[in-house]
């Protein structure tokens, strides 16, 4: 009698490993499942005894593409990095955005109640940064801009931001300057001097101020200008 005895690969899912959803490079909408290749002993081509592990892997359960088990940190600090990016846009956002409107409360010599408020609102859109935005406040507060602090952050924000985050930025701004009512010729020269900094016309001024003036203040700290 012949006893037919051999080996062979099999093809497993590991269990207990996370599935990385939609997470496939090649397709973009697969799940990534871990999977292994071990080695069985086989009687009459039937496997009988497992074995070593030969790979392990990761393969796509739509494209079937496959992927060395190093993409699962590669997802990762790829999510970690776009997340770090998201995490400075916001700053660099916040941080142009308190600068602007303090540096617009103190330009006329008074500090408003109504001013005041709106920054408090604004910093409160913002709780991981709070500290940080009120140092920003009560520098510029206390500085008038001296150290053209304010411009920096706009510069940063011009480099980073879109235009749509510009004129959010500006919209917010231009609340400050409305809050009391009236605009002052310095206020008025400032807010054309920020609109050059962000790289946009001085022109936009007018459009958006009567603009501005149309819209509810739930409306504008949502940032709709059309």
């Amino acid at each position: 009698m012949f006893i037919i005895f051999g080996t062979r690969g099999i093809k497993h899912t590991v269990k207990d490993s996370a599935v990385l959803s939609n997470s496939c490079p090649n397709c973009s909408q697969g799940s990534l499942v871990n999977k292994l290749y071990r080695r069985w002993f086989t009687l009459f081509f039937i496997p009988v005894i497992p074995l070593d592990v030969i790979d392990r892997f990761y393969a796509c359960d739509k494209c079937n593409s496959a992927y060395n088990e190093s993409i699962k940190n590669i997802l990762e600090q790829s999510k970690t990095e776009i997340e770090e990016n998201q995490r400075q846009a916001k700053l660099t956002f916040a941080k142009a955005l308190i600068a602007s409107m303090t540096h617009m409360a103190v330009i006329d010599n008074e500090f408003a109640a109504e001013e005041e408020r709106e920054i408090m609102d604004a910093i409160s859109n913002f709780p991981e940064f709070k500290d940080e935005l009120n140092n920003i406040h009560t520098a510029i507060k206390a500085t008038k801009n001296e150290n053209n602090q304010v411009f920096n952050y706009l510069n940063e924000a011009r480099k980073e931001l879109s235009s749509e985050a510009l004129i959010n930025i500006l919209a917010q701004a231009a609340v400050v300057l409305l809050a009391d009512g009236s605009i002052e010729k310095e206020e008025e020269d400032l807010m054309k001097e920020y609109l050059i900094a962000c790289g946009l016309p001085k022109e936009m001024y007018q459009t958006l101020i009567d603009r501005l003036q149309q819209k509810d203040i739930s409306e504008l700290q949502e940032g709709q200008l059309n």
